[in-house]
């Protein structure tokens, strides 16, 4: 992958809602503070054509135009539109109203994609570029999030062109995007509150409300009512999960010149104050994941990473001493398990792990008897971590006054402001991207919300707070890549005295540790290696679960399917679909079945067309074995080399470049090295 050669495509700005209003300054604007200013032609009527020629006569270089699959201006009319002056077409489609080749041979041609066959395909037609658009961003997506879809595109060695990220966007996963090996992002939804917008303001009203789960995917189109979102008949504004940021960019910056830029120093920044030590002992990017970082130092673990509780997986005390013995944190999934049988696991992982970390994972959302039955047992057994899933501030704070760290999963930025306001200090950030049940944002949306809340907090409090703040991010993280990726957006808080670690769970589905302790049985690592795509499973609105496509996936949107068709009545059909996924984590992962009060062993067959195999997104990325030492190996050591390497790149690929017939804007800070 091709390092940027010119800041200028750091950032690209496309107006939101092309297809309502065309809103020609945000180009003229972009183009002014040095990112690639680009027209949404929208349908390509005669009021975006007029919105093409104002900018065009505005703008004081050559700009873009976005061309959706809809659009029904030809090239002829929009070249006379824009008097010669566009440098860069992006289409939305390939099989849209233009030709690729007639595009290629005259203008920067970059295809939006949603998965790696549309990014070959494009490739394969000639385009110059590629802009990786996420499950979270608005129009048409694919099951893909942005931080998934980038990683996928940027190992795929036969696309050897520049990628730009669109979806979840603002100045920290910017940041993650282009240490990732990303060319540059897009802003779209971002401006859609500037005030260049020109947006109807019942449009903007119901963008300003937004906080990112009100977006829906209907038809692989991503976006939200202009009704709201309890008006299910209203027209579908192309705004994904990230259309909050647009009252927060609005917020944060005057006009869309100053987010432009904004966003783009903050990458230059990230960028120029990568250096191998700090003074004042905080770690850089670079190390932040490594062995001995301050979140290990404080969970007495070698190196900053957990092993996610997985329900029917991580459940075996062997698999956990496997992972403490390299240094990491284990966690036995109590799940829906009795008094008795949380005893038994964890009287066996204490007993085996001794002195070395590890913790228990907690449901939150468990029925109240089993709950408190499980946590009676673990104040007995002392596990010195406890994560609780879907849990309340309370509950955390129980634990800790008895002295066991407590983490809280926390899916939305609204909960983590109620948490830090009530003193929980300890969160999983999780994106969509997971294995098992999933909240409601892609991790790029929801880490950004996050990180900013953070900010804020840590903004009206003494500065000795910070490092009472502990964060594991999860979601898609699996390598050296993707770990660089974090610690790349999560250093300035790191900066402040935050503690920062990864935390990860489908990722060790291929270890060769987690067969060989009865974790999993060969055949999930198997279907685990092969998996080509993840599904969801809703049994009722805000209770999805994501597992790799296998047969028993089919049987549950089929009866889904027949439940509906048949009109039964919404708790019934939850009811009905939460009784067949009874059993089936247990089939997929040990291969056993409950018959009566007796655990029977079922044939390879039934396992894989009657298991359910929870993993994520990760299982895309990886297609081959490895060890819990390697794996770890590559989420810290590997992470720093690999945030070391693309820092190097960069430095010695931006240079004072000039654009078209405008300077290129000069860098607000100065890369030195």
């Amino acid at each position: 992958m091709s390092p940027p050669l010119n800041p200028r495509d750091l950032v690209i700005a496309i107006n939101a809602c092309g297809g309502i209003e065309a809103s020609p300054r945000i180009a003229v604007a972009a183009r002014r503070a040095g990112g690639l200013g680009v027209l949404d032609l929208g349908s390509g009527d005669g009021r975006a054509l007029s919105a093409l020629e104002q900018a065009a006569s505005w703008s004081t270089g050559p700009i873009g135009v976005r061309v959706p699959a809809d659009c029904a201006a030809s090239l002829a009319e929009v070249e006379r539109a824009a008097k010669g002056r566009i440098d860069l077409v992006i289409v939305a489609d390939l099989a849209g109203p233009w030709s690729i080749p007639e595009l290629t041979g005259r203008y920067r041609v970059l295809a939006e994609v949603t998965s790696q066959d549309e990014a070959r395909a494009a490739a394969t037609a000639g385009v110059h570029g590629l802009i990786a658009r996420g499950t979270e961003a608005g129009g048409r997506v694919g099951d893909l999030s942005s931080f998934v879809l980038l990683q996928q595109l940027v190992a795929d060695a036969s696309l050897e062109l520049p990628i730009w990220v669109a979806g979840g966007i603002g100045t920290h996963t910017a940041v993650a995007c282009v240490v990732g090996g990303a060319t540059g992002v897009v802003l779209d939804s971002q401006l859609a509150l500037m005030p260049e917008s020109d947006l109807p303001d019942d449009v903007a009203a119901v963008i300003r409300r937004m906080d990112g789960s009100e977006a829906v995917v209907v038809d692989g189109f991503c976006g939200i009512r202009r009704g709201g979102p309890h008006d299910s008949t209203s027209e579908l504004l192309p705004i994904g999960q990230d259309g909050w940021l647009a009252a927060v960019f609005a917020q944060r910056w005057p006009d869309t010149a100053a987010a432009v830029r904004g966003v783009r120093a903050a990458i230059v920044d990230a960028v120029s104050r990568a250096s191998a030590a700090r003074p004042d002992g905080q770690p850089t990017a670079s190390s932040l994941l490594a062995p001995g970082a301050p979140l290990a130092q404080a969970l007495g673990t070698r190196i900053p990473v957990a092993q996610g509780p997985m329900t029917r997986v991580s459940d075996v005390a062997g698999f956990a001493e496997a992972v403490a013995a390299d240094g990491a944190l284990p966690f036995i999934a109590l799940a829906l398990s009795n008094a008795e049988q949380s005893r038994r696991m964890l009287t066996e992982t204490a007993t085996r792990l001794g002195d070395r970390p590890w913790g228990a994972g907690v449901l939150g959302f468990a029925p109240d008897e089993l709950r408190a039955a499980q946590l009676e047992v673990i104040r007995e057994i002392r596990p010195k971590v406890v994560i609780i899933a879907g849990g309340r501030a309370s509950q955390a704070k129980a634990l800790e006054r008895e002295g066991i760290a407590a983490f809280l999963h926390v899916p939305s930025p609204g909960l983590l402001r109620q948490f830090l306001k009530s003193g929980v200090r300890r969160f999983i950030f999780e994106g969509s991207e997971c294995g098992g049940h999933i909240g409601p944002r892609a991790s790029f949306p929801l880490w950004e919300a996050q990180l900013s809340v953070l900010d804020e907090f840590l903004d009206e409090q003494p500065a000795d707070v910070a490092a009472e703040v502990q964060v594991f991010f999860a979601g898609g993280i699996h390598d050296a890549r993707s770990g660089a990726m974090v610690a790349a957006m999560a250093e300035p808080l790191a900066r402040r005295g935050v503690k920062v670690g990864v935390l990860m769970g489908t990722a060790y589905l291929f270890t060769e540790e987690a067969v060989q302790h009865g974790a999993i049985k060969p055949r999930f690592q198997q279907i685990a290696l092969e998996a080509t795509r993840t599904a969801l499973l809703e049994t009722a609105p805000g209770h999805v679960t994501r597992c790799v496509h296998s047969p028993f996936v089919d049987d549950f949107h089929a009866l889904r399917a027949e439940l509906e068709a048949a009109g039964v009545d919404s708790r019934q059909v939850w009811e009905q679909l939460e009784a067949l996924n009874v059993g089936r984590l247990r089939i997929a992962s040990k291969g056993k079945r409950r018959e009566g009060d007796v655990l029977v062993d079922v044939d390879e067959e039934t396992q894989v067309n009657e298991g359910m195999f929870m993993a994520g997104q990760v299982a895309l990325l990886r297609s081959a074995a490895t060890t819990v030492a390697d794996l770890h190996r590559e989420v810290t050591v590997g992470s720093g080399q690999c945030y070391a390497d693309r820092v190097g790149q960069l430095r010695a690929a931006w240079t004072p470049t000039t654009v078209g017939d405008e300077p290129a804007q000069p860098l607000d800070i100065a890369i030195v090295g």
